[in-house]
């Protein structure tokens, strides 16, 4: 099992809120790549074609849009639940 970097861990938080609880709806590259500054669109674009590869994302057949697989979705939801939960000791 690869360590996620921090860039691919946003992406698939950025996934996980753009898809609004519909997780088996496919989600153009375009729209998350424009939630990133300019200067990080290369390198949002490589850390999504890495997610595929690693299995996190799976590719629309015709599209360049994705969408969780089984294996991305329970990483995006630790990491919501781990980070929330580094937050309670931040008092």
């Amino acid at each position: 099992m690869r360590v996620l970097t921090e860039l691919e861990k946003t992406v698939l938080l950025t996934f996980l809120v753009l898809a609004k609880k519909q997780t088996s709806k496919f989600q153009s590259e375009e729209s998350i790549v424009l939630k990133f500054p300019m200067r990080q669109r290369k390198n949002v674009r490589k850390a999504i074609k890495k997610l595929e590869k690693g299995g996190f994302l799976i590719k629309h057949a015709t599209q360049e849009s994705y969408k969780f697989s089984e294996k991305g979705l329970k990483n995006a939801l630790r990491l919501l639940y781990e980070g929330a939960k580094l937050w309670a000791y931040l008092r």
